[in-house]
């Protein structure tokens, strides 16, 4: 009698300890989905953002910095200009071109370069993707606004 409840016993662990990896892989999966991580601030300040064709479209950093898109006197957060992801008329701000930060399916969102060369798309999606980082994440996580 008591190996049957023993080996009752060890079955419901095993199960239960399956269950657990599953969450945990599912977790882990879901964990470092697109998303910028406060350690990673550092390494992403300074990095240039570039259109796929090219086009300077300023950087990533705190606000005072010169040519951030967060600095609310640079050309490259503005609404007007051309170069700024934040204006909803241009191909890098609307909602449908192919090469905006703001279309989830864009297929050419503009690229961002480390300065140790590591390269990361600049988009809102797809959240499954993680080399696609979104821009208010870096806003918010890194206290960059």
């Amino acid at each position: 009698m008591l190996c049957v409840i023993v080996a009752n016993a060890v079955s419901v662990l095993v199960a239960q300890s399956k269950t657990l990896i599953f969450f945990w892989l599912l977790f882990s999966l879901v964990a470092h989905s697109g998303e910028v991580n406060s350690w990673e601030c550092n390494k992403f300040d300074g990095a240039k953002i570039v259109g796929q064709d090219g086009e300077y479209l300023g950087q990533l950093g705190p606000s005072w910095n010169r040519d951030s898109i967060y600095n609310s006197s640079s050309e490259y957060s503005s609404t007007w200009s051309s170069n700024s992801i934040f204006n909803d008329s241009s191909k890098y701000g609307n909602s449908y071109s192919s090469t905006s930060v703001f279309n989830e399916s864009a297929s050419s969102p503009p690229k961002i370069i480390t300065e140790d060369g590591e390269e990361k798309y600049l988009s809102i999606g797809p959240s499954w993707d993680s080399n696609r980082l979104n821009p208010y994440d870096f806003k918010y996580t890194c206290d960059w606004d």
